[in-house]
């Protein structure tokens, strides 16, 4: 097969221009969304290297000091676009000089150095490679980026190119930069082929794997709306059910214990300062109780003013332990509210899977509820294990 250089700059103009376009109807499709997630400024970097190729392929049409240029500053504005779409997409904002610097540095390198082949191939791959460095840096930093996959699919298409910037600097350094020039012959020459490919790989390994980065995150913030508890910030009955199931699973014959707890006089306080008042009850009461609990501990909602706690690891004395800490953390001191201070108290009733025993989730939730019946029957305030009761 025959390749020829302005074929293959066809091939990457026609690439970068259907990215963009695909990219725009993503951006834009998304009616009522607001949120920035980088995606428009991403677009706005490969529409940016498509002009570079443009403005390499319109060689002799126009003066070679405006091709060399022009293409030199478009190609650093692209990478630094690039670096300010993940930086929203984190929603964060790198050092001004990290976008704006690499850009007028490259724009004075191919100025200067506009006759010079050698020269503007060293100094410009280096610049280029500096800019994908801040890139690669920017997405091994942030811990949040790294939470799916996707974003290997960039930080390989980043590497890829920097290796073809190193190679194209080095050939230009051993003295054979015409090879790596990008229209300089009939027959093209190795180093031209691989960085055809590896720009062409970057560009779509790039632009997916970003795609993926944001649709990755959409679907965790999904998930987590559909698992949390949307008063509260806790998690919903669904998600802890889920995690109980897992915990006991999972529990390799350690004892787990799961505490039921209701808020006392509940309907008393919606109907004495209003339903706001009580929403910020609950609200409240979930905090404080979420500053008492262990690491490996998980509070929910069970419904209405009742929370659960998974308590995995934890016997029948620690369970009594763990559950007046939480009672006492409640009554140690009143909640202030828009309806003035209000001194809330909690009933609390648990239940126990023992060491190397079976048990289904729902026999221990009604044992805890029993538990729980007793604490409230017997006044409130109190905890009450299943089978005993403590003041």
């Amino acid at each position: 097969m025959n390749l020829d250089p302005r074929t293959l700059l066809f091939s990457l103009i026609l690439t970068d221009a259907l990215l963009v376009l695909c990219l725009l109807v993503a951006v834009y499709g998304q009616v009522g969304n607001k949120r920035r997630d980088g995606m428009e400024k991403w677009a706005a970097a490969i529409l940016l290297e498509a002009l570079v190729w443009i403005i390499a392929d319109s060689r002799g049409s126009f003066p070679d000091f405006i091709t060399i240029v022009f293409a030199h500053g478009f190609q650093a504005a692209s990478y630094a676009m690039i670096l300010a779409a993940i930086c929203e997409f984190q929603q964060r904002r790198a050092p001004n000089w990290q976008y704006f610097a690499p850009v007028a540095v490259a724009l004075a390198t191919a100025f200067v150095l506009v006759g010079d082949i050698r020269g503007r191939f060293i100094w410009g791959s280096l610049i280029f490679i500096f800019q994908l460095q801040l890139i690669a840096r920017a997405l091994l930093s942030d811990k949040n980026t790294r939470d799916g996959r996707a974003w290997r699919l960039l930080f390989g298409g980043v590497v890829m190119l920097m290796l073809v910037m190193g190679l194209r600097a080095l050939t230009a350094l051993t003295g054979h930069g015409e090879f790596a020039q990008v229209t300089n012959s009939v027959a093209l020459q190795p180093v031209q082929l691989m960085a055809f490919i590896a720009v062409m790989a970057a560009s779509l390994l790039g632009s997916i794997g970003f795609v993926l980065m944001v649709k990755e995150r959409s679907d965790r913030e999904i998930m987590s709306l559909a698992m949390t508890d949307s008063l509260t910030q806790v998690s919903n009955r669904r998600a802890l059910m889920e995690h109980a199931e897992h915990a006991l699973a999972r529990r390799s014959g350690l004892p787990l214990a799961l505490l039921m707890i209701d808020v006392d006089y509940f309907k008393r306080i919606n109907d004495t300062c209003g339903h706001p008042t009580g929403d910020e009850v609950l609200r409240k009461v979930a905090g404080r109780l979420l500053e008492r609990l262990r690491g490996q501990d998980v509070l929910g909602r069970y419904g209405g003013e009742e929370f659960c706690v998974i308590a995995p690891d934890t016997d029948m004395s620690g369970a009594l332990m763990l559950a007046e800490s939480l009672r006492a953390a409640i009554a140690s001191a009143p909640f202030s509210t828009e309806c003035g201070e209000l001194s809330v108290t909690v009933s609390i009733g648990f239940s126990l899977c023992s060491s190397n025993v079976t048990r289904d989730l729902k026999d221990i939730l009604i044992e805890a509820d029993n538990a729980l019946y007793t604490a409230k029957k017997t006044g409130r305030n109190k905890v009450a294990g299943f089978g005993i009761e403590c003041a």
